[in-house]
């Protein structure tokens, strides 16, 4: 394979993996540029859009090398945009080639996320001491615990089935719901609004609305737009399972 083919495949590589894992549009397409240049490629032009990527390479003269890349799957991953920043500054400064590059975005690309066993936990802590955050008492954090691990339970088999993320995410504002109302049959006094506000704010789409703003203030309205119209739909759909499941409850109860 030919070096600016390569190079292609690694500036290519890079800013999916930054898409993949929740960066902003700008990140993906400066992240190009200066791979580039560290790599002595005169000429580039890159369109990064929430769901996909345009380059266009110019090695020489009149020659041009064109490429799309697909967004499917998006999630959040800061350590992995770290670890791509950080080749990237490397490719930058000229103290790491193409194929260095790609092989490093490539181990990067296929690791596998995070391990069930710590995800679960960390979610069930994470939504229990956002509870107790909003003035939720022991009980409440308990409930609350509970909630968050089995939204952490149910999504990666939803996620693994393709289940939309608008789906999912009324599935879990339901699920969030319906633990704790029950929870309110099993231990007294739980609050059941700050147990469900607590459950739900890791569910909240913070990060993408953050990268929205940071997109729309840097002039790029079209990613700025989707992700932001993408943030509010996810918001809703929560609420929409929560709604839901406290309707269902209440009809139960009649």
């Amino acid at each position: 394979m030919d070096q600016i083919a390569v190079t292609l495949d690694a500036v290519c590589l890079a800013a999916r993996i930054i898409l993949e894992s929740g960066g902003e549009t700008y990140r993906a397409e400066e992240t190009v540029e200066r791979m580039c240049r560290g790599l002595k490629v005169p000429q580039v032009d890159v369109l990064a859009l929430p769901t996909g990527l345009m380059l266009t390479l110019e090695p020489e003269e009149g020659s041009t090398l064109t490429r799309i890349v697909r967004v499917r799957e998006r999630g959040i991953n800061l350590e992995r945009i770290d670890r791509c920043n950080a080749i990237s500054r490397q490719v930058a400064q000229g103290s790491m080639d193409a194929q260095a590059a790609l092989n490093a975005l490539k181990e990067i690309h296929t690791e596998k996320p995070f391990r069930q066993w710590v995800l679960v936990p960390a979610s069930a802590l994470a939504a229990a001491f956002f509870t107790v955050m909003l003035g939720g008492l022991w009980q409440d954090f308990l409930v609350s615990f509970f909630c968050g691990m089995a939204v952490q339970l149910i999504l990666p088999p939803l996620h693994k089935h393709r289940v939309p993320t608008l789906i999912s995410s009324m599935m879990a504002g339901a699920v969030t719901t319906l633990l704790a109302m029950v929870g309110t049959q099993v231990l007294m006094d739980v609050h059941v609004e700050t147990v469900i506000a607590g459950a739900i704010m890791p569910l909240l789409p913070g990060l993408a609305t953050t990268n929205a703003i940071r997109d729309t203030l840097r002039g790029d309205l079209v990613s700025g737009g989707a992700r932001i119209i993408e943030a509010m739909l996810c918001a809703v759909m929560l609420a929409a399972g929560i709604g839901l499941m406290l309707s269902m409850w209440g009809g139960m109860r009649l």
